[in-house]
């Protein structure tokens, strides 16, 4: 299951790279989010062997155990919901892609996942 997520994150990672590069900034964002949840689930699966069935569920996770993750996470939320009906700028997609890098630098990612964040 942990290859599958290391999978799952870098194809919406380098694909919201490349949507950002085309300036397709609603794609880029909501990729970026993506992968910054699949980033999440990857910490939760390594810590307590289990996988989140919803948004809900990884946040009370990540609120309880990975307190720093979460307020990063919490704060990118807002910005992946906003992207279901207003424009999405590239500073929105740069920020989302920021929370990640943070997340990089606080957490034990997989090596993969930290290389493709560089």
């Amino acid at each position: 299951m942990a290859d599958e997520l290391v999978q799952t994150f870098l194809e919406e990672y380098n694909g919201a790279n490349d949507e950002l590069s085309k300036g397709r900034y609603k794609n880029s964002a909501i990729l970026f989010s993506k992968a910054l949840f699949a980033a999440c689930d990857i910490l939760i699966q390594n810590k307590l062997s289990k996988l989140p069935k919803n948004h809900t569920e990884r946040f009370r996770i990540l609120e309880q155990y990975f307190k720093d993750v979460y307020i990063i996470a919490d704060e990118i939320f807002d910005k992946y919901t906003d992207s279901y009906s207003k424009p999405i700028l590239k500073e929105t997609c740069e920020d989302i892609k920021d929370g990640i890098k943070k997340i990089r630098e606080i957490s034990e990612l997989p090596e993969e996942i930290k290389k493709a964040i560089e």
